[in-house]
């Protein structure tokens, strides 16, 4: 058998494509969006399509891949997720990216499971740590290096480029695993694969997955929400019932007996849905609030994703030497902290609060997920070390859908708040305006279409209020100097005592000329002194929407301060006895 340091690197690459695919897409949306010509709504399925279809095979392809082979299963992932990057970047329409993306999604949840088993399997006892570490560590990272490598590559290269990058790196990745893993005669698993417990499985994922991410949109009242948690948790309560009396079962629910596992799962939850909310929301904020371009916002995140990288080595070197509690306890703190960092900080002038944030985000991450990850396989080996990976998988995709739905449903709350503060601050402004009571009617009626709450875009941004210039028509101008030209002529006429029809020609054109150019002058200087105002309010408004915005995803993160430091409760939960991990 092949030493890990030969198998490990084309694991890891293969990992990092997988992961790094569940959010590069967030940053090239609007790009997407334009190409396209769809809704954002819409076009927001090609991220859901991932992650729904991704957590939703993790169980049932885990034990598959024992029945195939797992060396050959990763292989085949690897062939399936290059052509689901090929046909996602060379898509032409809505529908044909979202059957690229499911492609896409079906290789990864091939990929990330098994590779992880592995590792673990060609590795010895001590070293296990390590593997565990180096793998989960590098999904970590490739989640939150996603929106900053997208945002390089779409800005030189165009937003094709973010998936056809894949391509040559899965390529490079087939050359060399046949060299470092044989797919001949591998030991499989001669046991019946649990068909009826995979399929529970998948409806409960699906139905779980589509229901948090769908919930905001769709209505966490609505009937369908209702009907896809309720399947979901009947599909839980058959699935565990099924599983406990099975001989082969998709689950071996005995798992759930180690204490270390059950407090790494939760752990685990928690922290890709802290991992998530940066995510998910700081690159929508710096580039839809603060007019960052992508590939500036990219750059600023870049620290968190280093942070990760660095505190998942370093934790993974010291988890044998550092009481287990401390590190995760630690790490909890950490990310508590960050999250009243974002919640206060202010960016108008600076960056600095941002990226400390950021980065002490990134090493909290890296804390908790390092030593939860080694201490969910601690106890297990065989069919059980894969099931336990499985498991452990689908949690970390339930913390980063749970992060969609719970931050996503904060933040488009707070968004709508904010528009209709500025709504309210708006109609005092427009009142205020020396203008008729129509051209006030106009401007408000654009103010409340571009600010209305009910605007299914989540991140309005406080640029596209915008109010073109009031115009004086050529027609306008000739009534009114044609108005005036007759008053002057009465006048004239009383005062050289004739009547309108005998003043000479040359006295009317005169008069004509001067009126009408004393006209335009006056309609000129009203047109920029009204032009003027309007836009001293508008600037007002944007300056206003701007602050509100700034505040409405600024205090997502205030809301979930206390959370952080409430997981700490976890960890009487953990059994840290050093042999688990020696």
């Amino acid at each position: 058998m092949k030493q890990i340091k030969y198998v490990l690197p084309i694991l890891l690459l293969g990992n990092l494509l997988c992961m790094m695919d569940v959010s590069i897409m967030t940053i090239v949306l609007p790009e997407i969006q334009t190409a396209f010509k769809v809704s954002l709504t819409n076009l927001s399925w090609t991220l859901n399509i991932y992650t729904i279809v991704f957590a939703t095979f993790i169980i049932p392809f885990g034990r598959l891949a024992e029945k195939i082979g797992r060396n050959k299963f990763v292989f085949m992932g690897l062939i399936i997720f290059g052509i689901g990057s090929l046909l996602t970047g060379a898509s032409t329409n809505l529908v044909l990216m979202l059957i690229a993306r499911t492609i896409q999604s079906i290789g990864a949840a091939n990929i990330i499971p098994t590779s992880m088993v592995i590792g673990l399997e060609i590795s010895n006892q001590q070293n296990r740590h390590k593997i565990v570490a180096a793998l989960a560590g590098v999904q970590g990272l490739a989640v939150a290096l996603g929106p900053s490598i997208g945002g390089f590559v779409s800005q030189y290269w165009g937003w094709r480029w973010v998936f056809f990058i894949n391509v040559p790196l899965v390529v490079l990745d087939l050359l060399l695993y046949p060299l470092a893993l044989s797919m001949r005669n591998e030991s499989k698993d001669t046991l019946s694969i649990d068909w009826f417990g995979a399929g529970l499985s998948i409806i409960m994922l699906f139905s779980l997955s589509l229901g948090l991410i769908k919930g905001n949109s769709w209505g966490w009242h609505s009937t369908g929400i209702l009907g896809l948690f309720i399947t979901a948790g009947c599909s839980l309560i058959l699935f565990i019932l099924l599983e406990q009396r099975l001989k082969s079962p998709m689950i071996n629910m005995s798992l759930f007996e180690s204490r270390n596992f059950d407090g790494a799962g939760i752990s685990l939850v928690l922290c890709n849905f802290f991992l998530g909310g940066m995510a998910i929301i700081i690159p929508t904020f710096l580039t839809r609030v603060h007019g960052e371009s992508e590939l500036h916002a990219a750059l600023l995140i870049t620290p968190y994703s280093i942070a990760v990288m660095i505190s998942v080595i370093i934790t993974s070197l010291f988890v044998k030497k550092i009481n287990n509690k401390v590190l995760i306890s630690l790490g909890f703190i950490l990310i508590g902290s960050s999250y009243y960092l974002l919640a206060t900080m202010n960016i108008d002038h600076h960056y600095t609060d941002l990226i400390i944030a950021a980065i002490m985000l990134g090493i909290g991450y890296g804390l908790v997920a390092a030593t939860a990850n080694i201490l969910a396989v601690a106890d297990f080996h065989g069919s059980k070390l894969t099931d336990s990976q499985s498991v452990a998988n689908v949690l970390r995709q339930v913390g980063m859908v749970l992060a969609i739905a719970v931050f996503m449903t904060i933040l488009s709350n707070n968004i709508d708040s904010a528009k209709q503060k500025t709504l309210t601050y708006s109609e005092g402004q427009v009142t205020a305006l020396s203008l008729p009571a129509k051209s006030k009617a106009a401007v408000q009626h654009r103010l409340q279409k571009k600010l209305n709450p009910k605007n299914t875009n989540v991140a309005e941004s406080n640029h596209s209020v915008k109010f073109n210039s009031i115009h004086v028509s050529r027609e306008t101008i000739q009534r009114l100097s044609q108005k005036v030209y007759h008053h002057k002529l009465q006048i004239v006429s009383q005062k050289i005592k004739v009547p309108v029809s005998k003043v000479p020609l040359s006295v009317k054109h005169q008069l004509k000329t001067a009126v009408s150019q004393a006209v335009q002058q006056q309609v000129h200087k009203k047109a920029i002194n009204l032009n003027g105002q309007i836009q001293l309010v508008i600037n007002q408004i944007k300056h206003h929407l701007k602050q509100q915005l700034n505040h409405a995803f600024l205090k997502v993160y205030g809301s979930m301060i206390w959370l952080p430091f409430l997981s700490l409760l976890v960890i009487p939960m953990f059994k840290f006895s050093r042999e688990v991990l020696k």
